[in-house]
C-alpha cells in the first residue's frame, strides 16, 4: 500500500522539476546584425554606419561634421579594404 502512495508523489516531483527546464524561448531576442564601415584614426579603428559608396576610381572619404577631419573609408578593419567612390565626393557624417 505504501508503494502505491509514492508513485503519484514521485510523478509530481518529476513534473515539478521539468517545469524549470527549457531549451530556449521562441521570443528570445536575436542579436541584431549591424553593418559597419571603418575609419583609421591615427592607428585606431572607429566604426561608422555603412555608407553607400558607388564604386569607381576615387577613394570613398568621410568627414565628421562640416569642419571636421576627413578620413578614408574602409570596408573592414584592414588597410587593404578601402571603399571606392566614382565622383570623389566627401560624405559628411553627423
Amino acid at each position: 500500500m505504501k508503494k502505491l502512495f509514492l508513485i503519484p508523489i514521485m510523478a509530481l516531483l518529476v513534473v515539478l522539476g521539468m517545469s524549470f527546464t527549457n531549451l530556449g524561448s521562441e521570443i528570445e531576442e536575436q542579436p541584431e546584425v549591424v553593418a559597419n564601415d571603418y575609419v583609421n584614426d591615427n592607428g585606431t579603428w572607429r566604426a561608422v554606419p555603412e555608407q553607400n559608396c558607388t564604386g569607381g576610381n576615387e577613394v570613398c572619404r568621410v568627414q565628421f561634421g562640416a569642419g571636421g577631419p576627413i578620413y578614408d573609408l574602409y570596408d573592414e578593419m584592414d588597410l587593404s579594404t578601402k571603399k571606392d567612390q566614382s565622383d570623389g565626393t566627401i560624405i559628411i557624417l553627423q
